[in-house]
């Protein structure tokens, strides 16, 4: 059975095309951005429109993956990474839990998201201290 995706982007769903493999550094940022706001999933392999477009080799493997986002976030973020394949297209869906404490990026970004005026969500920048 596919996976049925969210329709759009929201307070608590991201979607991020992969396809010429997303910088690692700007995935980190979206993670902690939702992480710092209400939790929520991103999805690596799908277009801003909700199209599936698959996943670079470079995020394949789950593990991996993992792995990076627990490395690039103080304190380290643990998400849940779960893959999906319809019609040869690979896509990963990335639980991201809500934060109990601020979590920054290994450069020191701290990040949250909200919606703006038209609904469409987006990440800005915060302070720790706030």
């Amino acid at each position: 059975m596919p996976v049925v995706l969210p329709t759009t982007e929201s307070l608590t769903v991201e979607f991020k095309s992969d396809r010429n493999g997303y910088p690692d550094l700007e995935l980190i940022e979206a993670i902690t951005c939702l992480a710092n706001t209400a939790g929520g999933e991103l999805w690596l392999g799908v277009e801003d429109d909700g199209v599936p477009s698959g996943l670079h080799p470079k995020h394949q493997n789950s593990a991996d993956l993992a792995a990076l986002i627990a490395e690039q976030t103080l304190p380290s973020l643990t998400v849940t990474i779960k893959k999906y394949t319809n019609n040869s297209i690979t896509i990963a869906q990335i639980l991201v839990p809500q934060a109990s404490t601020l979590i920054a990026t290994q450069e020191g970004a701290y990040l949250q998201r909200r919606l703006k005026t038209d609904g469409t969500p987006e990440c800005i920048h915060i302070s720790p201290d706030a």
